[in-house]
């Protein structure tokens, strides 16, 4: 990997949370992975035993688009990478801010997100879905 210097005079970030980055520099590799689980519900309540990672969401294999080894870069890199300021809001769920150079990059989010909204007397049950609670 061709090396080269990386100057940053100032990063502003607020919030840098789940499984993010920020890097200044070069790295060889970067993998980021985030698994969530969210339930979102009309009427608070919290129940320590539900969420599972066992959900098809977070097992099952991922399809990575295939790489193509005939494709040829060219490029001539005769100065560092120069930054003056870089003001960043927020940072989340596997996601990285990097100024340099990187070989290898793999990131991956999953998330798993439930509703469950309060029946309503008066409509029809057959327009909602059940979701039983967790053993």
């Amino acid at each position: 990997m061709f090396k080269r210097y990386s100057i940053v005079n100032k990063l502003d970030g607020i919030t840098l949370s789940f499984s993010s980055l920020y890097q200044v520099g070069d790295s060889q590799n970067i993998n980021a992975l985030s698994f969530a689980y969210a339930v979102q519900r009309e009427k608070e309540f919290f129940l320590t035993s539900e969420g599972s990672f066992d959900s098809r969401v977070f097992q099952a294999p991922l399809k990575r688009p295939s790489i193509d080894p005939a494709v040829r870069v060219s490029r001539l890199n005769l100065c560092p990478i120069k930054v003056d300021q870089v003001y960043i809001r927020a940072t989340a769920f596997s996601s990285i801010v990097h100024i340099g150079n990187t070989s290898n990059v793999a990131m991956e989010s999953r998330v798993k997100h439930i509703r469950q909204l309060e029946s309503k007397i008066d409509e029809d049950p057959q327009t909602f879905e059940t979701i039983d609670q967790p053993n």
